[in-house]
């Protein structure tokens, strides 16, 4: 894997040092059943770049799908919820 991001992004793998974990340990996965816990992360993801003082909203920054979700405005792709996650509080068993 560090090999292939090396190829990549030169520039930046320069600066890293090659025995530096490519992911953080405080990072870790987590299993999403519900539409609330999808919201959840979602808004949090979508405020990172208000946290980061770069917008003042969330549906101001340009790489962001927070336009779709509260404004139900097009981001360039097409966005749908999980199969299972469609309705509000719904719990995904199909998957």
């Amino acid at each position: 894997m560090k090999s292939v991001l090396r190829e990549r992004f030169p520039n930046y793998w320069s600066q890293i040092d090659s025995s530096e974990p490519i992911w953080q340990s405080r990072y870790y996965g987590v299993n999403i059943w519900s539409r609330s816990k999808v919201e959840e992360k979602l808004d949090y993801m979508h405020l990172n770049p208000v946290r980061a003082g770069l917008v003042q909203r969330a549906n101001h920054w340009p790489w962001s799908s927070a336009r779709w979700y509260l404004e139900r405005r097009s981001v360039g792709l097409p966005i749908r919820w999980p199969p299972g996650l469609e309705h509000d509080d719904q719990f995904a068993t199909d998957l």
